[in-house]
């Protein structure tokens, strides 16, 4: 059974379904049918010229009729979207920026014309047999990394929670890479998406027990809509820690994820203000606005940083602070840091 790698432009694959010498086979089908968000975003991507996963087709030739039956077993959804984007039956969401509204025949002619001539690469598999098919299928998978939670995240919802996460975290990747919150392999992993999703849940619910779990639900929960002001109350807090705070924090371990959400917690606190959360109201630090003294500021958030990362005890009143590190993404230990952090940050009597 060999196996061909070509190119194929889109407007080849609208000939050979207007021919129908393309058949979507459902027995291969994998994943559940697109939403009109991920369609969009896979025309997005096309209409940009951005590249997009590879397809594997079946390639069965006919020796009497001279003829090639190609059959997708896999990207059928892809090519589904293609196709019927072409023969015009939807629009693109306002997640296609520029585009948002548009159908095939409402693009321009320079747009018609870079559609229709993006190349997409194939796979063909000769003559396969089912089991050829499958075999290559478990080939395929022992190689491939098992996705983690944010990838799962990223591939299951597509509403506006997602993409307004997505958005935010792409938006502040400088300042995940210039400070050093995040390697580029964890940022790969879309585990910059994690700590924005995490940040983004500190403004809606106030600090609460978090982990890949929590993050599953939020996404859950807000899939169809959230507070408006929820994005501009986050990039406020983020350019605040970005221009006053980053610089003279970089390379402590207040940079580092789990302190930094709580840097941002308390920074939230002040400017915007938060839910409780999960934490008792008689919990919660009395709300004081940012201490203008960064001077100050900087003393007491380096103090932080350095029983953060200490090895060993410190001393009081630092001890449950020092200790809580331990188990950072529970709400046993930021009902401890959160407080301290407000008080390091605040202008607290």
């Amino acid at each position: 059974m060999p196996s061909i790698l070509e190119q194929y432009r889109i407007s080849d694959f609208l000939e050979w379904h207007q021919k129908k010498a393309l058949i979507l086979n459902p027995d291969f089908q994998r994943g559940d049918v697109w939403s009109p968000a991920a369609k969009t975003f896979l025309i997005d991507t096309i209409l940009r010229k951005l590249p997009i996963p590879k397809v594997y087709l079946r390639t069965s030739v006919d020796v009497v009729s001279k003829k090639s039956v190609r059959e997708v077993v896999d990207g059928q959804q892809r090519l589904r979207a293609i196709l019927n984007f072409a023969e015009d039956k939807f629009p693109l969401t306002k997640r296609a920026s520029e585009y948002a509204g548009k159908k095939y025949s409402t693009l321009t002619p320079e747009e018609q014309e870079g559609f229709l001539s993006y190349a997409i690469a194939v796979d063909q598999l000769l003559n396969a047999s089912t089991d050829d098919v499958l075999e290559v299928f478990a080939r395929l998978n022992s190689y491939t990394v098992t996705l983690n939670a944010p990838e799962k995240r990223h591939g299951k919802w597509q509403g506006e929670f997602k993409w307004a996460v997505r958005s935010c975290s792409r938006q502040w990747a400088d300042f995940w890479k210039d400070f050093g919150v995040l390697s580029v392999k964890e940022r790969v992993r879309m585990m910059d998406d994690s700590l924005t999703a995490e940040m983004f849940s500190v403004l809606l619910e106030g600090v609460k027990d978090g982990g890949q779990p929590k993050l599953d639900v939020l996404y859950k929960k807000y899939d169809l809509g959230f507070d408006a002001q929820t994005v501009p109350n986050f990039n406020l807090v983020m350019e605040k820690i970005k221009t006053d705070f980053a610089p003279f924090l970089t390379g402590t371990s207040i940079l580092t994820p789990a302190p930094l959400l709580m840097l941002f917690s308390a920074i939230a606190y002040s400017m915007v203000g938060i839910p409780p959360g999960d934490i008792k109201p008689e919990e919660m630090p009395v709300r004081h606005p940012l201490n203008n003294n960064l001077d100050q500021v900087r003393e007491n958030l380096l103090s932080l940083a350095s029983v953060t990362s200490g090895d060993d005890e410190p001393a009081p009143p630092y001890v449950a602070f020092w200790k809580a590190r331990a188990f950072a993404h529970k709400i046993a230990s930021r009902r401890v840091r959160f407080p301290e952090f407000v008080k390091a940050v605040s202008a607290a009597p």
